[in-house]
């Protein structure tokens, strides 16, 4: 069974959904953060994806599988540092792409498959 998920007050830049679950895996949208510096926006993006994920019935002990998109490769060392405050054992799978983005602010992307504990 396919159900959409969105959360109250977290903005969407277009028509798509903030995640889709099935069953009892959730896909979730890229998020990005708001922020001046790298760390900002990384960290706000990671905290919309928790939000989304609870709301999902899941969290981020519950990720399988993550993409990081950095507009700036330079910008590894310190994502890989940060990442580590959220993803402490058990690692999901993950991917890091150097891409650009329309909006020349935004520093980081990043989306997560996760199961969830309810159906």
């Amino acid at each position: 069974m396919r159900e959409i998920i969105e959360v109250e007050g977290l903005p969407k830049a277009g028509p798509y959904s903030l995640a889709v679950k099935y069953d009892n895996i959730v896909f979730l949208s890229g998020q990005t953060g708001d922020g001046n510096s790298f760390a900002e926006q990384f960290r706000n993006a990671m905290e919309k994806i928790s939000k989304i994920l609870s709301k999902a019935g899941s969290g981020l002990e519950n990720v399988l599988k993550v993409t990081v998109y950095l507009t700036n490769g330079s910008n590894f060392p310190e994502m890989n540092s940060l990442y580590g405050e959220y993803f402490k054992s058990n690692f999901p799978a993950r991917t890091t792409v150097v891409v650009s983005f329309p909006n020349n602010k935004i520093m980081v992307e990043v989306d997560v498959i996760a199961f969830s504990n309810k159906k």
